[in-house]
């Protein structure tokens, strides 16, 4: 965009005092006013990443960002959940035009991916988060060659669940040890499910990874996961991460105690009898109950079975996540 000068910078990110005080200032103004349940924008003070920051003509600082970078080597957990080489983007976006000074960013940011020694290959991809209700910035991305792919949905403490009836012979619970091979069963029939939108990779060492993470989980008290059983065949499950384990969702959203639910499995014979609603209302009213003012979710914008339903249990988008891929696809 005209009148915009972009600037790179490595080594310590601004603090208190400068023109990104100004900026995040414009940012949160903004961000309060699009949706009250978003954070405040990040410091941007992660030490040795690369700054990105665009400024108008008078000199005020109108957009910032900084570029990680991540590779995942064969048999780490990474390589499930997306491309081995991922090039990320935070950006903090304010001013008078935000739409400008994005472009102006994800321009700067392209020229930097460019010059990465030995480029980017086939194997990565270009992300970043942006508000999913911040929609001034959806046409400057689309430019730029970037998709939603996916969502971190979020649901308000008290928000209701429509009625349901699961059938008589379906059993609920709270799952426990004993759980551990149907359960990854559920799981990995999610994880072959979810390939087919491109978010999730199913390698060689998937099923012994969700197993070890899932051991760990079935051995605290209380399990926070819970199973649907019909004559006595697991055929559902929803795992969460009550608000005094999900301390990490801190920087995601306004509330102060929130929880995450990781995974919400029907197995494919057994969808749309209820069981799924029926799972759901009992992680919230357990949630509900122990003070969690939000629950977050991540799913994909591509599965066709995600976004209704879960928007039937009370969610609604939060933060989308923009890819290009191959890194290079950015325009």
């Amino acid at each position: 965009m005209s009148g915009y000068v972009a600037r790179v910078r490595r080594g310590d990110l601004p603090g208190r005092g400068t023109g990104y005080e100004a900026l995040a200032e414009s940012a949160a103004l903004r961000w309060a006013a699009v949706d009250p349940l978003l954070p405040a924008p990040p410091r941007l003070r992660r030490a040795g990443d690369t700054l990105l920051t665009v400024s108008d003509e008078a000199g005020r600082t109108v957009a910032a960002g900084t570029m990680r970078y991540s590779w995942y080597q064969p048999g780490e957990v990474g390589r499930t959940w997306g491309m081995p080489d991922q090039h990320w983007l935070t950006p903090v976006i304010g001013g008078p035009d935000p739409e400008g000074a994005l472009d102006s960013l994800l321009t700067s940011w392209k020229d930097q991916l460019e010059a990465q020694p030995g480029g980017t290959g086939a194997e990565s991809s270009a992300l970043l988060t942006w508000p999913s209700r911040d929609v001034c910035g959806i046409a400057p991305l689309q430019r730029h060659g970037l998709q939603p792919y996916s969502v971190l949905s979020v649901r308000p403490r008290g928000r209701g669940v429509p009625p349901s009836l699961p059938p008589r012979d379906v059993a609920f619970r709270m799952a426990d040890r004993q759980d551990l091979t149907p359960a990854v069963g559920l799981l990995m029939e999610q994880h072959r499910f979810e390939e087919r939108f491109g978010g999730v990779f199913v390698q060689q060492e998937t099923a012994g990874q969700t197993r070890s993470v899932l051991s760990a989980a079935l051995n605290r008290r209380p399990s926070w996961i819970w199973v649907a059983e019909r004559r006595g065949r697991m055929v559902g499950l929803v795992w969460v991460t009550p608000p005094q384990r999900a301390r990490w969702t801190g920087p995601l959203v306004s509330a102060s105690s929130a929880a995450h639910i990781g995974y919400g499995i029907v197995t494919e014979g057994e969808r749309g009898r209820g069981i799924g609603t029926a799972l759901v209302e009992q992680a919230h009213q357990a949630l509900d109950t122990c003070g969690a003012e939000t629950v977050l979710l991540d799913h994909s914008l591509m599965n066709p079975l995600s976004t209704p339903f879960w928007a039937r249990m009370g969610y609604r988008p939060l933060w989308t996540t923009w890819e290009a891929r191959p890194a290079t696809a950015m325009r």
